[in-house]
């Protein structure tokens, strides 16, 4: 499927650019091949892949594994109409995630030079350590626990949703402004012209806020948060069956938010759920914190640490769960005078404990190849 697929992208951009006499192909030095159809159409494709050899050791089952595979392949296309339409499409395949799927599926309008109005399958308001931080600019292996522990408690993995919102952006401000379906399974497509009896659903939708402010005068330094409120009582919160409504926050503080960016970086960032009572929840409340130091010992070499605790609400486990990552990157693309984090390699491990039981430790050894196109 993913092969197809990737097949199709390839050769449609191509027919393009043979049809065009006028087309122009260069590659872009951080986001993908570019085809100018015309003075107002012009496409970009790009990918990024993420092979991966890794060993799991899960102490509460006694099981260990290891292996390879491919932790993420994505493929995007963008297409600009002018300077004031444009699209967005994201494919993902990878490890667990079955046939290659569309994750990204956005339309933006820009009203002015700071302000666009977007709609479609798209990344709303939420924690700045999740979707909101691109794919090659991971600090590691993977995003922070508690990130993807929010999440799967929320509106699902990929944190995408169906929605639509306004975005400010300036060179010391981003602001979204988001009104969502509250999940990302739900793509509502009722027609008028459907014969079938309406099914009901639940009609209660969720609206978010997310903002985050660079200081100009420390290059570098970067604070804000989220806050939302989703009422669709999705199947991510349900207990004993029972959906929850919640409201979500999250704070951050960067100084160096991408790899490699400058000789030290400190990241911290805190995250919190609060679902409604339901009879079969004796813990309603989910928290994490994560902070990172990282610190680059060579122009395509980077060394980090990374502490999380975090405690699950109901019907999690109770007492306090403790994150370590220690890890190192070392940049291919650097070495050649590029991106730092384009073509790289990262290690990492990682060790997962519950309360002080250490019978419960969960240990991750991991090494991964990022290339980006």
């Amino acid at each position: 499927m993913l092969r197809i697929a990737t097949s199709l992208v390839i050769s449609f951009f191509l027919l393009l650019s043979a049809g065009h006499g006028s087309s122009v192909i260069a590659q872009s030095p951080d986001g993908g091949t570019v085809i100018a159809v015309n003075d107002d159409v012009q496409f970009r494709l790009g990918s990024v892949v993420q092979p991966r050899f890794s060993y799991l050791r899960d102490g509460r089952a006694d099981v260990a594994t290891a292996g390879f595979g491919v932790r993420r392949y994505r493929l995007f296309t963008q297409v600009d109409l002018g300077d004031r339409v444009n699209l967005f499409a994201q494919l993902e395949g990878g490890a667990g995630l079955g046939a290659a799927s569309f994750i990204d599926l956005q339309a933006n309008l820009r009203i002015s030079d700071t302000w666009t109005v977007y709609a479609g399958r798209v990344i709303g308001a939420q924690p700045r350590a999740y979707a909101l931080t691109l794919l090659p600019l991971l600090d590691t292996i993977d995003r922070p626990v508690i990130s993807v522990a929010w999440a799967t408690r929320t509106l699902g993995a990929d944190g995408r949703t169906y929605g639509a919102g306004f975005r400010h952006h300036t060179d010391a401000l981003t602001l979204h402004l988001t009104a969502f379906n509250g999940t990302n399974e739900r793509n509502l497509m009722a027609e008028i012209a459907s014969d079938a009896p309406v099914t009901e659903q639940n009609l209660s939708l969720a609206g978010g806020a997310y903002l985050t402010y660079r200081v100009p005068a420390l290059r570098g330094l970067e604070l804000g948060g989220h806050a939302s409120y989703n009422a669709s009582r999705n199947r991510f919160t349900e207990v004993e069956g029972i959906g929850r409504r919640y409201t979500d926050a999250s704070a951050h503080l960067y100084y160096g938010p991408d790899p490699g960016s400058q000789p030290v970086r400190v990241k911290a960032e805190a995250v919190g759920i609060w679902y409604e009572d339901v009879p079969a929840a004796t813990d309603n409340t989910f928290w994490g914190v994560s902070v990172l130091g990282a610190v680059r010992v060579h122009e395509a070499a980077e060394l980090l640490a990374r502490v999380e605790r975090l405690n699950e609400a109901s019907p999690g486990p109770e007492d306090t769960q403790t994150v370590l990552t220690v890890g190192a990157t070392l940049s291919q693309s650097a070495l050649a005078g590029g991106p730092f984090n384009r073509h790289r390699l990262s290690a990492a491990y990682s060790f997962r404990v519950t309360g002080s039981d250490m019978d419960t430790r969960r240990e991750h050894l991991a090494l991964q190849l990022q290339l980006v196109f």
